[in-house]
């Protein structure tokens, strides 16, 4: 994929549980360093990095089991659910009790839409550890089969562990809007977005309320601002649209409502495409798939996610390695993008595609010598290249 002469033109769940992280890894130094390590590399979700700093650790783990639950978050995060069960387990086997183990394999297998094993995991958990996480990690699975008394009971233990829990607010409200019970929802979605006021889903709740409860003109404000944030989102854009019409401004507000209908025809295709992912697990195309639609609506994070999974399935896919080096130029990290196309030409440095857009970049970036060179080279593999000689050309100043 070509980069337009000197214009950066670049075309290509997540769900709201918590997982449980060890922070108090091995007392050995060099076990320790391996591991936050690796927790820096899945957060940026470098996957295959993150697993190669563990195997590292385990080399001078005294504590096996630090190890061991680390490579279950990693596996987790891939949705590589029976890596990361048998790596759990191991953690089990050599510490007993080892906190947060049974959390996150409640979490993997709520994922897997197996809520009555997540309820038995949850609730080993809990025996072990009386926390708020699996307390409402718990009333989650509830609600998904049905059970919302006890839902309702898990959430509010939660509550009342942690008063500012404002995750358990949040499924409180959720669960009494559920069951009609607007004013009690309000108060719970207002207390989680008063505890975390930049977190948009908690905000979206609330201003959602407020319009279904007529009172739709004070989430006005509210719902441009996430549609701004979240512009794939059809929630917002739909009751932002609702809101304006009931205010008076039926222009505006229908304007917003035919925008609606394309975000959600956008968000059905996601949905495809992730049930297309958790049919074949094992397919880095349909995960790149997923990254580019994902991409295309801008959620960058979810995008990078994605196609970093594809590279753990097919680590020398170069056109998926030139599409994440991309989506980096697109979220503003031209340093790291640079470093992508460096590392790719470095592996084969026969792709001419990756010289062009690199020099592009250099071009942009001020760095003429480095963008000749970049163009050059593509010459020496293809001398007649058209687009190469004009980018030349151009910075020549011909």
């Amino acid at each position: 994929m070509l980069l337009i002469p000197l214009l950066l033109f670049l075309y290509s769940c997540s769900s709201n549980e918590k997982q449980v992280v060890d922070v108090s890894y091995s007392s050995n130094p060099r076990t320790s360093r391996f591991l936050l390590q690796g927790s820096d590399a899945l957060k940026q979700h470098n996957f295959i990095q993150a697993l190669t700093l563990a195997d590292s650790a385990d080399k001078y783990a005294t504590q096996k089991a630090d190890v061991h639950f680390f490579k279950g978050r990693v596996y987790s995060e891939l949705g590589r659910f029976a890596e990361a069960e048998q790596a759990y387990k191991n953690a089990l086997k050599a510490a007993p009790g080892y906190r947060g183990v049974w959390n996150n394999l409640g979490n993997n297998a709520y994922r897997q839409q197996n809520f009555s094993q997540a309820v038995n995991y949850y609730g080993q958990e809990i025996t072990q550890n009386q926390a708020s996480i699996p307390l409402r990690a718990l009333g989650r699975a509830f609600v998904e089969l049905g059970k919302t008394d006890s839902a309702r009971t898990y959430f509010q233990k939660a509550i009342d562990l942690d008063r500012n829990y404002a995750a358990a607010h949040f499924n409180l409200a959720q669960l009494e809007e559920d069951e009609g019970k607007l004013n009690q929802a309000l108060q719970h979605a207002g207390r989680a977005y008063g505890i975390e006021p930049d977190n948009l889903e908690y905000r979206y709740v609330y201003s959602t309320l407020l319009v279904q409860m007529d009172r739709g003109s004070e989430a006005i404000y509210n719902l441009r601002e996430i549609v701004e944030k979240w512009p794939w989102h059809h929630g917002a854009y739909y009751n932002l649209g609702r809101a304006l019409v009931k205010a008076g401004q039926k222009t505006d507000g229908e304007n917003y409502l035919e925008q609606a209908e394309q975000v959600r025809a956008a968000q059905a295709k996601i949905d495809h495409l992730e049930n297309t992912v958790r049919a074949l697990p094992d397919d880095p195309y349909s995960y790149a798939a997923l990254a580019f639609a994902l991409r295309k609506v801008g959620r960058y994070n979810d995008a990078m996610h994605s196609y970093k999974v594809a590279l753990y399935l097919d680590p020398d896919n170069f056109d998926i390695w030139n599409n994440v080096a991309n989506l980096y130029l697109l979220q503003g990290d031209t340093i790291t993008a640079l470093s992508t196309y460096n590392y790719i030409v470095n592996r084969n440095h026969k792709l001419t595609d990756i010289w062009l857009n690199m020099g592009v970049v250099y071009a942009l970036s001020n760095q003429k010598e480095k963008a000749r060179s970049a163009w050059e080279q593509v010459l020496t593999y293809q001398s007649d290249n058209a687009v190469a000689l004009n980018y030349l050309k151009k910075l020549n100043g011909n």
